[in-house]
Protein backbone atom coordinates (compact mmCIF):
# COMPACT_ATOMS: atom_id res chain seq x y z
CA UNK A 1 0.00 0.00 0.00
CA UNK A 2 1.50 3.34 -0.94
CA UNK A 3 2.93 5.44 1.73
CA UNK A 4 0.59 8.56 1.77
CA UNK A 5 -2.72 5.66 2.68
CA UNK A 6 -0.50 4.17 5.17
CA UNK A 7 -0.24 7.95 6.86
CA UNK A 8 -3.83 8.79 6.04
CA UNK A 9 -5.05 5.20 7.97
CA UNK A 10 -2.71 6.21 11.17
CA UNK A 11 -4.33 10.22 10.80
CA UNK A 12 -7.54 7.81 11.47
CA UNK A 13 -6.57 6.09 13.93
CA UNK A 14 -5.02 9.18 16.26
CA UNK A 15 -8.78 10.93 15.36
CA UNK A 16 -10.64 7.78 16.63
CA UNK A 17 -8.66 7.15 19.04
CA UNK A 18 -8.80 11.13 20.50
CA UNK A 19 -12.44 11.29 19.41
CA UNK A 20 -13.31 7.87 21.66
CA UNK A 21 -11.12 9.62 24.94
CA UNK A 22 -13.85 12.86 24.23
CA UNK A 23 -16.75 10.18 24.25
CA UNK A 24 -16.34 8.26 27.15
CA UNK A 25 -13.96 10.44 29.09
CA UNK A 26 -14.41 13.67 27.97
CA UNK A 27 -15.95 14.88 31.72
CA UNK A 28 -12.38 14.30 32.66
CA UNK A 29 -11.31 17.49 31.27
CA UNK A 30 -11.61 20.77 33.33
CA UNK A 31 -10.97 24.52 32.68
CA UNK A 32 -10.67 24.91 36.20
CA UNK A 33 -7.45 22.69 36.50
CA UNK A 34 -5.36 24.50 34.33
CA UNK A 35 -3.23 27.50 35.46
CA UNK A 36 -3.57 28.96 31.72
CA UNK A 37 -7.27 29.84 32.15
CA UNK A 38 -7.14 32.91 34.02
CA UNK A 39 -4.97 34.47 32.22
CA UNK A 40 -7.21 33.97 29.30
CA UNK A 41 -10.55 34.89 30.57
CA UNK A 42 -8.78 38.29 32.33
CA UNK A 43 -7.60 38.87 28.86
CA UNK A 44 -11.17 38.41 27.18
CA UNK A 45 -12.93 40.45 30.02
CA UNK A 46 -10.27 43.33 29.42
CA UNK A 47 -8.32 43.26 32.83
CA UNK A 48 -4.53 42.30 31.06
CA UNK A 49 -2.12 39.27 30.69
CA UNK A 50 -3.16 38.33 34.44
CA UNK A 51 -4.06 35.74 36.90
CA UNK A 52 -5.35 38.64 39.59
CA UNK A 53 -8.32 40.23 39.86
CA UNK A 54 -6.05 43.34 41.90
CA UNK A 55 -3.64 43.64 39.20
CA UNK A 56 -3.19 44.89 35.95
CA UNK A 57 -0.51 42.41 34.46
CA UNK A 58 1.66 39.46 35.55
CA UNK A 59 4.82 37.84 33.58
CA UNK A 60 4.55 34.45 35.54
CA UNK A 61 3.46 32.23 33.01
CA UNK A 62 4.62 32.46 28.92
CA UNK A 63 2.31 33.93 27.02
CA UNK A 64 1.57 31.86 24.01
CA UNK A 65 -0.71 29.00 25.22
CA UNK A 66 -3.32 31.55 27.52
CA UNK A 67 -3.41 34.22 24.28
CA UNK A 68 -4.55 30.45 21.98
CA UNK A 69 -7.11 30.14 24.73
CA UNK A 70 -8.56 33.13 24.37
CA UNK A 71 -8.81 32.59 20.44
CA UNK A 72 -10.15 29.29 20.76
CA UNK A 73 -12.83 30.75 23.68
CA UNK A 74 -13.83 33.66 21.43
CA UNK A 75 -14.49 31.87 18.90
CA UNK A 76 -15.89 28.53 20.11
CA UNK A 77 -16.61 29.67 23.50
CA UNK A 78 -15.23 28.52 26.77
CA UNK A 79 -15.48 25.00 26.86
CA UNK A 80 -13.18 22.37 27.19
CA UNK A 81 -14.14 20.16 24.72
CA UNK A 82 -13.70 22.81 22.11
CA UNK A 83 -10.43 23.76 23.65
CA UNK A 84 -9.41 19.76 23.26
CA UNK A 85 -10.81 19.79 19.45
CA UNK A 86 -8.85 22.52 18.15
CA UNK A 87 -5.74 20.50 19.90
CA UNK A 88 -6.63 17.53 18.15
CA UNK A 89 -5.65 19.53 14.94
CA UNK A 90 -2.06 19.88 16.38
CA UNK A 91 -1.79 16.70 16.83
CA UNK A 92 -2.44 15.73 13.08
CA UNK A 93 -0.20 18.38 11.89
CA UNK A 94 2.73 16.62 14.97
CA UNK A 95 1.77 13.45 12.97
CA UNK A 96 2.67 14.48 9.81
CA UNK A 97 5.57 15.96 10.51
CA UNK A 98 6.65 13.16 12.49
CA UNK A 99 6.22 11.14 9.46
CA UNK A 100 8.39 13.57 7.24
CA UNK A 101 11.31 13.63 10.04
CA UNK A 102 11.55 9.95 10.20
CA UNK A 103 11.17 9.33 6.25
CA UNK A 104 14.24 12.04 5.79
CA UNK A 105 16.28 10.63 8.67
CA UNK A 106 15.92 7.13 7.92
CA UNK A 107 13.15 6.16 4.44
CA UNK A 108 9.47 5.82 4.78
CA UNK A 109 9.05 2.75 7.03
CA UNK A 110 10.61 4.91 10.11
CA UNK A 111 8.81 7.80 9.49
CA UNK A 112 5.60 6.12 9.36
CA UNK A 113 6.10 3.57 12.20
CA UNK A 114 7.36 7.28 14.21
CA UNK A 115 3.97 8.46 13.15
CA UNK A 116 2.30 5.74 14.53
CA UNK A 117 4.39 5.68 17.40
CA UNK A 118 3.08 9.22 17.99
CA UNK A 119 -0.77 9.13 16.96
CA UNK A 120 -1.02 5.64 19.19
CA UNK A 121 0.77 6.55 22.12
CA UNK A 122 -1.57 6.59 25.11
CA UNK A 123 -0.16 9.33 27.61
CA UNK A 124 -1.11 11.91 24.92
CA UNK A 125 -4.42 10.95 24.88
CA UNK A 126 -5.67 12.68 28.35
CA UNK A 127 -2.50 14.94 28.49
CA UNK A 128 -2.83 16.86 24.81
CA UNK A 129 -6.65 17.08 25.06
CA UNK A 130 -6.71 18.91 28.46
CA UNK A 131 -5.88 22.52 28.72
CA UNK A 132 -2.24 23.26 28.93
CA UNK A 133 0.77 24.05 26.26
CA UNK A 134 2.17 20.32 25.60
CA UNK A 135 0.16 19.24 22.81
CA UNK A 136 0.75 23.01 21.33
CA UNK A 137 4.74 23.22 22.13
CA UNK A 138 5.19 19.63 20.76
CA UNK A 139 3.77 20.77 17.29
CA UNK A 140 6.11 23.89 17.61
CA UNK A 141 8.72 21.65 18.57
CA UNK A 142 8.49 18.84 16.03
CA UNK A 143 8.01 21.91 13.23
CA UNK A 144 10.85 23.39 14.05
CA UNK A 145 13.38 20.01 13.40
CA UNK A 146 11.48 19.63 10.15
CA UNK A 147 12.78 23.19 9.69
CA UNK A 148 16.25 22.50 11.03
CA UNK A 149 16.51 19.65 8.48
CA UNK A 150 15.23 22.12 5.51
CA UNK A 151 17.83 24.62 6.63
CA UNK A 152 20.76 22.22 6.16
CA UNK A 153 19.30 20.55 2.71
CA UNK A 154 18.80 23.74 1.07
CA UNK A 155 20.48 26.58 2.74
CA UNK A 156 17.37 28.83 1.99
CA UNK A 157 16.95 31.98 3.96
CA UNK A 158 13.29 31.38 4.32
CA UNK A 159 13.57 28.22 5.46
CA UNK A 160 16.01 30.02 8.13
CA UNK A 161 14.04 32.79 9.07
CA UNK A 162 10.92 30.31 9.04
CA UNK A 163 12.81 27.68 11.95
CA UNK A 164 13.40 31.35 13.77
CA UNK A 165 9.86 32.40 13.87
CA UNK A 166 8.63 28.73 15.10
CA UNK A 167 11.45 28.55 17.36
CA UNK A 168 10.43 32.21 18.79
CA UNK A 169 6.98 30.68 19.55
CA UNK A 170 8.38 27.89 20.90
CA UNK A 171 10.16 30.08 23.38
CA UNK A 172 7.11 31.40 24.30
CA UNK A 173 5.22 28.68 25.81
CA UNK A 174 8.43 27.11 26.68
CA UNK A 175 11.80 29.19 27.36
CA UNK A 176 14.40 26.37 27.35
CA UNK A 177 13.91 25.44 23.72
CA UNK A 178 16.31 28.26 22.89
CA UNK A 179 19.25 26.18 24.14
CA UNK A 180 18.57 24.01 20.75
CA UNK A 181 19.99 27.12 18.95
CA UNK A 182 23.57 26.39 19.99
CA UNK A 183 22.87 22.43 19.97
CA UNK A 184 21.49 22.96 16.13
CA UNK A 185 24.54 25.14 14.98
CA UNK A 186 26.75 22.81 16.59
CA UNK A 187 25.05 20.00 14.32
CA UNK A 188 25.28 22.67 11.08
CA UNK A 189 28.76 22.94 11.67
CA UNK A 190 29.70 19.20 11.77
CA UNK A 191 27.64 18.58 8.35
CA UNK A 192 27.86 22.03 6.35
CA UNK A 193 30.93 23.75 7.64
CA UNK A 194 31.82 26.79 10.27
CA UNK A 195 30.56 29.68 8.32
CA UNK A 196 27.58 28.25 6.79
CA UNK A 197 26.43 27.32 10.30
CA UNK A 198 27.25 30.51 11.76
CA UNK A 199 25.37 32.33 8.99
CA UNK A 200 22.18 30.29 9.49
CA UNK A 201 22.69 30.43 13.82
CA UNK A 202 22.70 34.03 13.66
CA UNK A 203 19.78 34.61 10.91
CA UNK A 204 17.46 32.10 12.68
CA UNK A 205 18.38 33.59 16.00
CA UNK A 206 17.47 37.23 14.93
CA UNK A 207 14.18 35.82 13.65
CA UNK A 208 13.09 34.24 16.61
CA UNK A 209 14.69 37.78 18.79
CA UNK A 210 11.86 39.68 16.57
CA UNK A 211 8.61 37.23 17.29
CA UNK A 212 9.84 37.17 21.34
CA UNK A 213 11.06 41.18 21.17
CA UNK A 214 7.49 42.49 21.67
CA UNK A 215 6.52 40.58 24.97
CA UNK A 216 10.44 41.15 26.12
CA UNK A 217 9.32 45.27 26.30
CA UNK A 218 6.46 44.58 27.78
CA UNK A 219 7.42 42.75 30.51
CA UNK A 220 10.39 44.82 31.00
CA UNK A 221 7.66 48.15 30.82
CA UNK A 222 5.26 46.21 33.29
CA UNK A 223 8.00 45.29 35.85
CA UNK A 224 10.99 48.34 34.97
CA UNK A 225 13.30 45.60 35.02
CA UNK A 226 14.47 42.96 32.19
CA UNK A 227 12.39 39.99 32.60
CA UNK A 228 12.69 37.34 29.05
CA UNK A 229 9.43 36.02 28.73
CA UNK A 230 8.60 34.45 32.21
CA UNK A 231 9.09 35.13 36.09
CA UNK A 232 8.13 31.77 37.48
CA UNK A 233 11.85 30.69 37.00
CA UNK A 234 13.27 31.41 40.04
CA UNK A 235 10.37 29.34 41.71
CA UNK A 236 10.92 26.80 39.54
CA UNK A 237 14.22 26.41 40.52
CA UNK A 238 13.81 26.69 43.67
CA UNK A 239 11.28 23.78 44.01
CA UNK A 240 13.65 21.40 42.46
CA UNK A 241 16.98 22.38 44.25
CA UNK A 242 15.93 21.93 47.86
CA UNK A 243 16.31 20.05 51.47
CA UNK A 244 13.58 17.68 50.35
CA UNK A 245 12.69 17.20 46.55
CA UNK A 246 15.12 14.15 46.07
CA UNK A 247 12.71 12.57 48.53
CA UNK A 248 9.51 13.67 47.30
CA UNK A 249 10.57 13.12 43.79
CA UNK A 250 12.02 9.12 44.84
CA UNK A 251 8.42 8.76 46.58
CA UNK A 252 6.73 9.49 43.03
CA UNK A 253 5.88 13.26 44.37
CA UNK A 254 5.54 16.26 42.27
CA UNK A 255 8.36 18.68 42.83
CA UNK A 256 5.74 21.56 42.81
CA UNK A 257 3.77 19.94 45.97
CA UNK A 258 7.26 20.45 48.39
CA UNK A 259 6.18 21.61 51.77
CA UNK A 260 9.47 22.37 53.19
CA UNK A 261 10.32 25.46 51.75
CA UNK A 262 10.75 28.94 53.84
CA UNK A 263 7.88 31.55 53.14
CA UNK A 264 8.40 33.93 50.23
CA UNK A 265 8.60 37.18 52.13
CA UNK A 266 5.26 39.08 51.32
CA UNK A 267 7.00 42.48 50.67
CA UNK A 268 8.66 41.39 47.33
CA UNK A 269 7.75 42.67 43.74
CA UNK A 270 6.67 39.48 41.20
CA UNK A 271 10.52 40.29 40.45
CA UNK A 272 11.82 40.34 43.22
CA UNK A 273 10.07 37.28 44.74
CA UNK A 274 11.58 35.45 41.40
CA UNK A 275 15.13 36.80 42.02
CA UNK A 276 14.71 35.34 46.11
CA UNK A 277 14.01 32.09 45.02
CA UNK A 278 16.36 32.07 42.34
CA UNK A 279 18.86 32.85 45.35
CA UNK A 280 17.89 30.29 47.76
CA UNK A 281 18.21 27.12 45.17
CA UNK A 282 21.44 28.94 44.33
CA UNK A 283 22.81 28.68 48.04
CA UNK A 284 21.47 25.55 48.46
CA UNK A 285 23.23 23.59 45.76
CA UNK A 286 26.71 25.18 46.71
CA UNK A 287 26.08 24.45 50.47
CA UNK A 288 25.24 21.01 49.63
CA UNK A 289 27.45 19.86 46.51
CA UNK A 290 27.92 16.01 48.27
CA UNK A 291 24.27 15.71 48.00
CA UNK A 292 24.40 16.45 43.82
CA UNK A 293 24.58 12.56 42.91
CA UNK A 294 21.61 12.13 44.80
CA UNK A 295 19.72 14.86 43.79
CA UNK A 296 20.95 14.82 39.62
CA UNK A 297 21.08 10.79 39.73
CA UNK A 298 16.89 10.72 41.31
CA UNK A 299 15.61 13.64 38.67
CA UNK A 300 17.62 11.81 35.76
CA UNK A 301 15.66 8.79 37.07
CA UNK A 302 12.34 10.12 37.44
CA UNK A 303 12.87 11.95 34.14
CA UNK A 304 13.17 9.24 32.38
CA UNK A 305 10.94 6.65 34.46
CA UNK A 306 8.26 4.54 32.01
CA UNK A 307 6.41 4.94 35.24
CA UNK A 308 3.74 7.92 34.95
CA UNK A 309 5.34 10.60 36.92
CA UNK A 310 4.31 12.05 39.24
CA UNK A 311 2.33 8.86 40.90
CA UNK A 312 1.69 9.31 43.96
CA UNK A 313 0.12 12.37 46.32
CA UNK A 314 1.44 13.47 49.73
CA UNK A 315 -0.08 13.32 52.95
CA UNK A 316 0.97 17.49 53.22
CA UNK A 317 0.90 18.20 49.56
CA UNK A 318 1.32 22.02 48.75
CA UNK A 319 -1.75 22.45 46.61
CA UNK A 320 -4.34 25.45 45.38
CA UNK A 321 -7.03 22.53 44.94
CA UNK A 322 -8.27 19.66 44.53
CA UNK A 323 -7.24 18.70 40.67
CA UNK A 324 -3.86 16.85 42.18
CA UNK A 325 -6.35 13.85 42.92
CA UNK A 326 -7.04 12.60 40.18
CA UNK A 327 -3.16 11.06 39.91
CA UNK A 328 -5.38 8.71 43.09
CA UNK A 329 -8.19 7.62 40.77
CA UNK A 330 -8.79 4.46 39.07
CA UNK A 331 -8.76 5.30 35.72
CA UNK A 332 -5.10 7.06 36.15
CA UNK A 333 -3.70 3.37 38.04
CA UNK A 334 -4.87 1.75 34.88
CA UNK A 335 -3.10 4.59 32.60
CA UNK A 336 0.39 4.00 34.68
CA UNK A 337 0.30 0.41 33.67
CA UNK A 338 -0.53 0.93 29.98
CA UNK A 339 1.89 3.54 29.81
CA UNK A 340 4.98 1.64 31.46
CA UNK A 341 3.72 -0.88 29.17
CA UNK A 342 3.87 1.02 25.87
CA UNK A 343 6.68 3.40 26.52
CA UNK A 344 9.08 1.35 28.33
CA UNK A 345 10.07 -1.00 25.42
CA UNK A 346 9.79 2.00 23.40
CA UNK A 347 12.27 3.93 24.92
CA UNK A 348 14.57 1.01 25.30
CA UNK A 349 14.36 0.59 21.32
CA UNK A 350 14.83 4.44 21.01
CA UNK A 351 18.07 4.62 22.93
CA UNK A 352 19.32 1.25 20.86
CA UNK A 353 18.15 3.61 17.85
CA UNK A 354 20.40 5.80 18.68
CA UNK A 355 23.56 4.03 19.22
CA UNK A 356 22.60 2.28 15.67
CA UNK A 357 21.58 5.53 14.32
CA UNK A 358 24.81 7.23 14.92
CA UNK A 359 27.08 4.45 14.47
CA UNK A 360 25.76 4.07 10.60
CA UNK A 361 26.29 7.96 10.29
CA UNK A 362 22.32 8.98 9.79
CA UNK A 363 21.71 12.63 10.97
CA UNK A 364 20.05 12.15 14.19
CA UNK A 365 22.03 15.65 15.69
CA UNK A 366 18.74 17.35 16.08
CA UNK A 367 16.51 14.24 17.82
CA UNK A 368 19.30 14.23 20.11
CA UNK A 369 19.75 17.88 20.43
CA UNK A 370 16.04 18.17 21.94
CA UNK A 371 16.61 15.36 24.23
CA UNK A 372 19.83 17.27 25.52
CA UNK A 373 17.70 20.17 25.86
CA UNK A 374 15.18 18.42 27.71
CA UNK A 375 17.41 16.45 29.70
CA UNK A 376 19.37 19.57 30.99
CA UNK A 377 16.64 21.95 31.66
CA UNK A 378 14.79 19.16 33.82
CA UNK A 379 17.66 17.81 35.90
CA UNK A 380 18.40 21.71 36.46
CA UNK A 381 15.03 22.48 37.51
CA UNK A 382 12.40 19.26 37.85
CA UNK A 383 11.25 16.68 36.01
CA UNK A 384 7.65 15.03 35.01
CA UNK A 385 6.75 13.14 32.52
CA UNK A 386 4.25 15.90 30.81
CA UNK A 387 7.50 18.09 31.24
CA UNK A 388 9.75 15.18 29.52
CA UNK A 389 7.22 14.62 26.96
CA UNK A 390 7.97 17.03 24.10
CA UNK A 391 10.85 14.56 23.80
CA UNK A 392 9.06 10.87 23.43
CA UNK A 393 8.12 11.59 19.53
CA UNK A 394 11.94 11.61 18.76
CA UNK A 395 12.58 9.02 20.80
CA UNK A 396 10.23 7.43 18.89
CA UNK A 397 11.80 8.08 15.71
CA UNK A 398 14.84 6.30 16.90
CA UNK A 399 12.79 3.71 18.31
CA UNK A 400 11.22 3.04 15.08
CA UNK A 401 14.69 2.87 13.37
CA UNK A 402 16.01 0.73 15.62
CA UNK A 403 12.52 -1.68 14.57
CA UNK A 404 13.27 -1.79 11.38
CA UNK A 405 16.87 -2.69 11.34
CA UNK A 406 16.15 -5.41 13.57
CA UNK A 407 13.60 -6.79 11.49
CA UNK A 408 16.83 -6.47 8.52
CA UNK A 409 14.69 -4.16 6.26
CA UNK A 410 17.51 -2.61 4.70
CA UNK A 411 16.98 1.67 5.84
CA UNK A 412 19.44 4.41 4.06
CA UNK A 413 19.09 8.06 5.11
CA UNK A 414 17.27 10.45 2.33
CA UNK A 415 19.84 13.20 1.81
CA UNK A 416 18.46 16.00 -0.23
Amino acid sequence: MPARRWLILILAAAVLGRAAFLVFFGDTLSLDASGYDDYAVNVIDGHGYTRFDDRDGDSDVPPLYPLFLVGVYSVLGRDPIAVAVVQIGFEMLTIVLLAWIGRRVAGQRVGLLAAAFYGLYPYLLYQNLSANDTGLFIMLLVGAIALAYRVHDTRNWRWTLALGGVLGLAALTKSFVLLLFPLLALWWWRQIGLRDAVRLALAAGLAAAVVIAPWVIRNSRLHDSLVLISTNGGSNLHQGNNACVADYLSRGWDAQWVDCLEPTPGDLSETAADRWHREQAIDYLRDHVSGWPDLFGTKLRVLWSPQIMPHGLPPDANRQDDAVLQYNTAAFRAARVVHVLYFGPLLILGALGLVMAWRRGLPVGPLAAVIVAVTVTYLLFHPSTRYRSPADPFVFILAAYAVVRLLGRPVRSIVT
